[in-house]
């Protein structure tokens, strides 16, 4: 074989890859823009059909042999499966993306991710996820608020069962038995105030 046709099978090898690598990107552009649309207008289920599709897709199927996982596809359904209340399967999907190299996606999968857990009053796990976002992102304003919320429902958790909080109950408890008359149930005609 002569250097020029060798020359030649490789730019038509790379003009291949490229014109792959681009339709690739486009598809994805077109898919993010139509469940953007879905997400925005209410159809979830149709929104979830989407991506299933890309996911029952010949090409995705290759490219999840040779690349694993799409985590931006992975990350979506998350959000989806979650803004249908399927919390269960969105913790799934976002733990698959947190497995990202893109640190937006790997953050914000993280993020969504404790968002569950919280809902489900797990403080000391959400807080830990929340912090493994602040990691990543350090200025992340709601990852902060949240992580403190959760520190803060550990305290309230914590000092709840304590004796002196179950002593304090029993008083009170002990005083809503103490007959006080209905004296002061009603205060003859209510007043109107302007």
């Amino acid at each position: 074989m002569s250097k020029s046709l060798i020359v030649k099978i490789s730019l038509l090898v790379l003009a291949i890859a490229l014109i792959a690598c681009g339709r690739g990107y486009w598809s994805r552009h077109k898919l993010a823009e139509e469940i953007k649309k879905d997400v925005a207008m209410g159809r979830y289920n149709k929104a979830l059909e989407s991506l299933e599709g890309v996911r029952e897709s010949r090409r995705y199927r290759l490219s999840k042999v040779l690349y694993g996982e799409d985590p931006y596809i992975a990350y979506n359904t998350g959000v989806v499966l979650m803004l249908m209340g399927d919390t269960k399967r969105a913790g799934v999907e976002f733990k698959q993306a947190a497995r990202s190299d893109n640190e937006v996606i790997k953050e914000n999968a993280i993020y969504n991710r404790a968002n569950i857990i919280a809902t489900n009053m797990d403080f000391i796990t959400a807080a830990e996820e929340y912090s493994k976002a602040l990691q990543i992102d350090p200025d992340d304003f709601k990852a902060k608020k949240n992580l403190e919320r959760m520190r803060m429902g550990q305290r309230q958790l914590s000092t709840l069962f304590t004796p002196v909080k179950q002593e304090r109950e029993e008083r009170v408890q002990s005083l809503k038995l103490i007959p006080w008359g209905n004296r002061y149930r009603h205060s003859g005609d209510q007043k109107i105030k302007w």
